[in-house]
């Protein structure tokens, strides 16, 4: 089982190395998507360090890891704004299809969300060129219209939330987090995770919503010596 995880997540860098092989050359396709299919924009701040900013799909990384915030979102940009700020493009749906980073020097970073039926991966371009060295790429699945998995993958490690739903009560929800990293100094992938050794740590968090399905609270565990040991409660 534990093989079977390392050898996931392993697929997974190779599966982000197969998309961005294939869109390297396609910045004007994705920029001429965004225009045709952009129904709105909306601006934030640029405060916002989470992946995809105000859109970022997770339940849980704004509210269990310090200094990440998706930021809040503004009614509009002055023009005569030299500061940091973001652009959202939005289709019809309320989807996002691409945020645009930008600082007070006019470095834009763009992020791009691709979509294949209940998938999402977004990929990041600097001055139209393709880029896995400033920012991770990220995959968001979806199943029957709820956030299934939501994967952060950089050219290191991979940031993994797997989400399952209470089939008798829709307001709880466990989300499984892992963080691996193949390469790690001193690791080896037959050791279990929540061991000493292992390249990967499983955080397993019992999710409470309510009745707009926003979240309210979160038992945050960590799986240390093969045993669920609570370090965090977030409470709204």
């Amino acid at each position: 089982m534990t093989e079977n995880l390392y050898k996931e997540f392993d697929e997974i860098f190779n599966f982000r190395e197969q998309i961005t092989a294939c869109i390297e050359e396609k910045y004007e396709e994705l920029l001429e998507n965004v225009k045709r299919n952009t129904n709105e924009t909306k601006y934030g701040t640029a405060n916002a360090n989470m992946y995809l900013g105000f859109f970022c799909p997770s339940l849980v990384m704004d509210k269990t890891t310090d200094g990440f915030t998706k930021g809040r979102l503004l009614k509009s940009i002055q023009k005569n704004n030299s500061g940091n700020y973001v652009i959202y493009d939005i289709d019809n749906k309320g989807r996002l299809l691409r945020m645009q980073d930008i600082n007070s020097y006019g470095t834009i970073v763009e992020n791009y969300v691709i979509r294949e039926r209940n998938t999402e991966f977004s990929v990041t371009f600097i001055d139209k060129k393709l880029t896995i060295f400033c920012g991770p790429s990220t995959r968001t699945i979806y199943k029957n219209g709820k956030l299934e998995r939501f994967d952060i993958i950089d050219n290191s490690s991979i940031w993994s939330e797997i989400y399952t739903y209470n089939p008798n009560d829709n307001q709880n929800v466990e989300c499984r987090k892992y963080y691996y990293v193949p390469n790690l100094k001193g690791s080896k992938k037959f050791i279990p995770i929540g061991i000493e050794g292992s390249p990967a740590r499983l955080f397993i968090m019992d999710i409470k919503l309510d009745n707009q399905g926003k979240v309210i609270k979160i038992e945050h565990n960590e799986l240390i010596d093969g045993r669920k040991v609570l370090t965090y409660i977030y409470e709204k």
